[in-house]
Order: C-alpha cells, then structure tokens, then sequence
C-alpha cells in the first residue's frame, strides 16, 4: 500500500494570499506594522521559524497569532481557489487506488468545508496537528510496510517528514521558495502537481 499524505495550506489550497491578509488584518488591529515584502522574502527563502526567530519575535505571541488566524480564516475560507491541476491529479491517484490523506495545522472544519465546497472528497483521512507537532502525527499516520509519502510546500514540512522517517516531497508552487525547499533536501522536488504521478517511490 502506498499513502499519499499532503499538507493542506499552499499544497492544495491556494491559501497564502488569505494567510498574508489575515495575518496583516491582526497585526494593524494590535497597531503593529503589516507584513513587509522584505519579510514575506525572507519567510519564502528562509522558512517561517528562521524569519521569526531573527525578529526575536516572543513564542507566546506567535502562538498567540496563530490562534487568531485559524479563527480569521474560517470566515475567508470559501473564496480561497484550489490550486492547478491538483484535482485532476486526485482524481487520478483515487482510481489507481493509493491511500489518500492530509495532515495540515489548519483546522479540520476549515479542510472539510473547503472539500466539500470543491468536490474534493477523496480522502481517507484528515488529521490536524500543531505548528510543530506533524512529525509526530506522521509517525502515527505510517502503517507498518507502508510506502507512506509527505506532500508539503514549506521546508518545515519537509523537516517534520524526515524526523518521521517518510518519503517527503516539496512542491514550488506554495510557501516555501524552490531554492528554500531544497536547502531542505526533500526525497523529490515538484514543479507541477501532474509531477507526482511519475515518483519513483
């Protein structure tokens, strides 16, 4: 058997946009500075924790923030676009009859309205997990003689594949820079969800 587990945000949804939005809406309500492009580089090249970390912005603020935006983004949810060609791909890997998941930090509620609002309800799981829990999760998530493959779109999911010892995949299209994604050293790089139907693994 072999899973296929994808991130949610940036991986099949086109959700960055509203998470920039988002995040910049919380930031003026509490009078603090909207997210830069300087910024926004940095986070595509370096990784959300290491552009935060250089800001020496205080742990119990982030999750703090992060609370809030799950929140948020509930109301925003519905106009978020899947991304291209990620449906077809499914569609695909559904009929050739691969274990199909996702395991995001968004909430389940928000994943399962969006699903089902885009007629994606191909799969055979949805598990949330904290910011920096999912390495965790996929240790649970594994089967025994299972060929069980990380789907994300920033370097921290590539982290938390590889601390879980499964196959991970980074795809260009979220986050996460291609350059970014590499430094991660993901088991494959994709540039086109159409890409992961021809992995070797």
């Amino acid at each position: 058997m072999k899973t296929f587990c994808f991130d949610f945000d940036g991986t099949i949804a086109d959700t960055i946009p509203l998470i920039v939005k988002t995040v910049d809406y919380l930031l003026k309500k509490r009078g603090d500075n909207e997210i830069s492009e300087d910024l926004l580089r940095r986070i595509r090249e370096e990784g959300i924790e290491e552009a935060l970390k250089e800001m020496n912005v205080p742990i119990y603020r982030l999750l703090f923030l992060y609370l809030q935006i799950k929140k948020e983004m509930n109301k925003g949810l519905a106009d978020v676009a899947v991304n291209a060609n990620i449906k077809d791909v499914l569609v695909k890997l559904r009929n050739d009859d691969y274990r199909l998941g996702i395991l995001t930090s968004n909430s389940e509620e928000n994943v399962r309205k969006f699903l089902e609002k885009n007629n994606l309800n191909y799969f055979d799981f949805i598990k949330t997990s904290g910011v920096l829990g999912k390495a965790k999760k996929l240790k649970k998530l594994k089967k025994k003689d299972d060929i069980f493959v990380y789907i994300g779109d920033e370097t921290r999911d590539i982290r938390a594949g590889k601390r879980a010892k499964v196959k991970t995949v980074g795809v260009s299209w979220g986050l996460s820079s291609r350059k970014a994604l590499l430094r991660a050293r993901p088991d494959a790089l994709v540039e086109d969800p159409q890409d992961l139907l021809n992995l070797s693994f």
